[in-house]
């Protein structure tokens, strides 16, 4: 798929940073309160849409010997870059 096509950023198989709840408390509250959590994109569905694994320890189960994460969409507003390379860039002119 073209980069202009994987929207702002978050291209096939990169890592992400995605809103997604721990606990079932969670889960009923209110989503902007939904902690940051480690996934990946695993496919672009349109313009403002992904699918993504969450790659949280704490939410894998065991299926057949193996570690399973959910999966969910989300569009843009829920996704962020990870802030280890938001913090890892250099600052803008620098090096100049």
């Amino acid at each position: 798929m073209a980069d202009a096509e994987a929207g702002p950023g978050f291209p096939e198989d990169s890592w992400v940073e995605v809103r997604y709840p721990v606990t079932v408390e969670q889960e009923h509250g209110d989503r902007a309160a939904w902690p940051w959590l480690p996934g990946w994109v695993v496919s672009i569905c349109g313009p403002d849409e992904w699918e993504i694994c969450v790659q949280a320890p704490e939410l894998a189960v065991e299926h057949e010997g193996e570690a399973v994460y959910p999966v969910c969409f989300r569009d843009s507003p829920e996704l962020r870059v990870p802030e280890a390379e938001l913090e890892a860039e250099p600052e803008a002119g620098a090096g100049l």
